[in-house]
């Protein structure tokens, strides 16, 4: 006879998702671009040269209009905990919902700012809820759709 086991615990506090994942199952566009720096899972990125992308560092490479998205998740990388390397196939999502990389607590209210000037303890694509001293931009075509915090990831929708 196989021994079942059985839950006897559940966390007070379970992370939902984790940056780069989908939040649900609705329809959503992704595109692959090759890694042109090391990206976290997450943050936004910029499409740069032909078929390439990198974090932002300039506040066109977050406005521009269909000329980003966010970094998903692959778990399936060896770098799965931290993000991709350099040469890796990024999955950038640019239509859809789902996790983001936050600095801060933000709420749905909120329009959705990505970092492209880095200053102590900040990550370039992270975002928030302000240009905090003109290092980050609003993200064209974007809300968030679940508040969230630097602990509990924020759900962006792309449109």
């Amino acid at each position: 006879m196989a021994l079942t086991q059985v839950q006897t615990a559940v966390a007070a506090n379970a992370v939902i998702g984790l940056p780069g994942d989908a939040y649900d199952g609705a329809v959503h566009d992704m595109v692959t671009k090759i890694a042109a720096e090391v990206i976290p899972f997450g943050v936004w990125v910029a499409f740069t040269a032909e078929g390439t992308c990198e974090l932002p560092d300039a506040t066109g490479e977050v406005t521009a209009i269909h000329g980003g998205g966010v970094a998903m998740r692959d778990p399936n990388l060896a770098t799965a905990t931290a993000g991709y390397a350099v040469g890796d196939p990024v999955r950038v999502m640019t239509r859809g919902r789902i996790f983001v990389l936050a600095e801060e607590a933000v709420v749905i209210t909120d329009t959705p700012f990505a970092r492209f000037a880095t200053g102590t303890g900040t990550q370039l694509g992270a975002f928030r809820n302000d240009a905090d001293t003109a290092t980050a931009v609003a993200a064209p075509e974007t809300r968030f759709f679940k508040g969230g915090s630097a602990t509990q990831p924020p759900v962006l929708e792309l449109t």
